[in-house]
């Protein structure tokens, strides 16, 4: 049976608690107790395809995988570099497409490749990166692999209670989309990068700077796998994703109940996950993607609704400001910079994101959030 897992910040200040299996008991500083118990909904518990890959080298020609695949992942062989990308289908070669790195990356500055989604029925493609002859590339398939039964609630639902300016919000869980723990995971067991955790500053807003798929759960997979294995980042980089539907997902695990936060998000000295989503600038910093591309486009209306109500929650249960500039410091490397308390990710250099349209009616979101809930 799917189960809806639910959280819940109590009171003005107060902690976040958590429903799940079982009574749990305690409390935060006394200010409330914990209870535990399930929240079925109707169905199965959902199953996905294990994520399959062929790495395939690219060297100044056209790139035929041995398998299906729906996204490409593109490694420059010295970390850096721009470039363009084609599919091939049965009708030829489609129009070129940018590759950018894009920004992400951990705080000790190591960047990450590119991922670009398929067109339906591609069956190759081309790379051209400059100053790369040959380019490591990964078609990803999300779709065909043996399927996995998920264990664990599929959805999850934050109630904020009494909390100033919070709404609630659903989202749907990693298990809901599929995540292949395994990935985060060495031979021995044990995590590949273990959560490191700090006091929250800032929100940043990301695009994912490709189509999405008409299943955004494989987008949200295949990022998955970008980040966690390709890149080696232990993990998505993002805390949270939203999709054109306004449909909110569990980003970066945080090995507690709740998504983002390191136990109860205390305003003033809640604590989130550390990610991998503005290189140099992540400790403290909690990062939104939204899935598609904003260069000359902007997100749904459904989408910004989702972004809004998701950043004015992770504001009020962080005591976080959404209409100050902030002096943010990464409290691991010392290094700062004066930025918008709800950032874009191109507000910390080296990036175009959140895409140049949405970038250019930012100030949208910033004056919603700014706004009184209504």
């Amino acid at each position: 049976m799917v189960r809806r897992r639910r959280l819940v910040a109590a009171g003005a200040g107060a902690a976040a608690l958590v429903l799940g299996e079982r009574l749990l008991g305690g409390g935060w500083g006394g200010a409330a107790q914990a209870l535990a118990r399930a929240v079925p909904t109707a169905g199965e518990p959902p199953s996905f395809p294990r994520t399959a890959v062929e790495r395939v080298p690219a060297a100044g020609g056209p790139v035929v995988p041995g398998r299906a695949f729906d996204h490409v992942a593109v490694a420059p062989a010295d970390g850096a570099g721009e470039g363009r990308m084609r599919f091939l289908g049965p009708d030829g070669p489609g129009p070129w497409h940018e590759v950018r790195p894009g920004g992400h990356g951990s705080d000790a500055g190591e960047e990450g490749g590119a991922l670009l989604r398929a067109p339906s029925g591609a069956t190759g493609y081309e790379v051209e990166l400059e100053g790369q002859e040959a380019v490591e590339t990964t078609a990803i398939d999300t779709r065909t692999g043996r399927r996995r039964r998920m264990s664990g609630e599929a959805d999850g639902l934050v109630e904020t209670g009494g909390v100033q300016g919070a709404l609630p919000l659903p989202y749907v869980t990693r298990a809901g989309w599929g995540a292949d723990e395994d990935l985060r995971r060495g031979s021995d067991g044990t995590e590949r990068w273990a959560p490191e955790f700090h006091p929250v500053q800032v929100v940043t807003v990301h695009h994912a700077a490709m189509p999405v798929a008409r299943d955004p759960r494989e987008t949200v997979r295949a990022i998955y796998w970008l980040h966690t294995v390709e890149n080696g980042w232990g993990d998505v980089g993002y805390h949270l994703l939203i999709d054109p539907d306004g449909t909110v997902y569990e980003g970066r695990a945080t090995g507690g109940p709740l998504p983002v936060f390191q136990g109860a998000p205390l305003p003033g000295s809640a604590r989130c996950v550390t990610g991998a989503h503005a290189v140099g600038h992540n400790s403290g910093n909690i990062g939104v993607c939204l899935l598609g591309d904003f260069t000359s486009a902007m997100p749904t209306r459904q989408a910004r609704d989702a972004l809004v109500r998701a950043v004015r929650t992770l504001c009020a249960l962080s005591g976080v400001d959404p209409a100050a500039r902030v002096d943010y410091t990464n409290p691991v490397t010392g290094t700062s910079r004066k930025v918008h308390a709800v950032a874009m990710h191109r507000d910390w250099g080296g990036t175009a994101c959140p895409g140049d349209d949405f970038a250019a009616r930012f100030w949208e979101v910033r004056e919603r959030l700014a706004s009184p809930v209504g």
